[in-house]
């Protein structure tokens, strides 16, 4: 299984209390941190893995994203996270002051990288092709990932809205240390405690601000820039073939109406 191309996960049912908001963005270790929480009881944790391969998922959490009215923003936003424990990545991100509020009691874990030069590097050599007219073209014939690039394009839209961008260019130094200043910003106001993490640190400090015992197994390290290249691989082999399928039919249906029309 490839993740954020396939999933096949049960979405959870009922209405337990997100425990854990992994608020840090992507490329900052998301997916080991998602696979970390779920070891420790927090399981399961919403990714962005778990939605990108589902259009209705996709489709609500891109109209969570557009409504400006609370309470009818919020009401989306528990369709999407109710039945989990933990979220991570996207979903936490685009909603971090409303999920929150929504629920007062959930710890907050900011992961990052060793610097925001690497941040910023890292996600322009994995994600920058998702971004981009090129996976728009392979994915149009299939609407997960039309849907796919209609969420980056909101994530653009999201960050120049919320912080001061140039040319709408969101893989900058710049991007990362903003945000993860609001979310500072957003913690504080709330008077909440939050856990700043990398992955290099550890089961150690996780561990201990979520009052759990350490394993005794290495910290997971999901490979995620080996998985977008395998998945760039995916998108342009199923985009090229499906344009030379609607190629090939179009032009065997164009030489049957001539060998009629003659």
């Amino acid at each position: 299984m490839v993740r954020f191309v396939t999933d096949s996960r049960i979405a959870p049912t009922g209405t337990p209390s997100l425990r854990v908001i992994g608020a840090g963005l992507p490329r900052t270790a998301t997916s080991s941190l998602q696979a970390a929480l779920e070891q420790l009881g927090f399981d399961p944790c919403l990714h962005m893995a778990q939605i990108i391969p589902h259009a209705n998922r996709q489709q609500l959490l891109l109209d969570a994203s557009r409504e400006k009215d609370t309470a009818r923003r919020q009401k989306l936003i528990h369709q999407l996270v109710d039945g989990y424990a933990a979220v991570c990545d996207m979903p936490a991100i685009f909603f971090l002051p409303d999920l929150m509020d929504m629920f007062p009691d959930a710890k907050v874990v900011l992961s990052s990288r060793p610097n925001a030069e690497t941040w910023a590097k890292s996600c322009f050599d994995s994600l920058s092709f998702f971004f981009s007219p090129w996976f728009y073209g392979c994915g149009l014939l299939w609407k997960t990932d039309r849907l796919w690039y209609q969420l980056n394009m909101r994530i653009i839209d999201w960050c120049d809205e919320s912080y001061d961008l140039r040319d709408k260019n969101i893989f900058t130094a710049s991007m990362y240390e903003q945000y993860n200043d609001s979310v500072r910003m957003a913690v504080q106001e709330r008077g909440r405690s939050h856990l700043e993490f990398k992955a290099e640190d550890g089961w150690g400090p996780l561990c201990a601000f979520l009052e759990k015992d350490v394993p005794g197994t290495e910290f997971p390290k999901m490979n995620e820039k080996k998985t977008f290249a395998i998945i760039k691989g995916i998108m342009v082999t199923k985009g090229v073939l499906s344009w030379v399928a609607v190629g090939g039919a179009a032009w065997f249906g164009w030489r049957y109406a001539f060998s009629l029309w003659k």
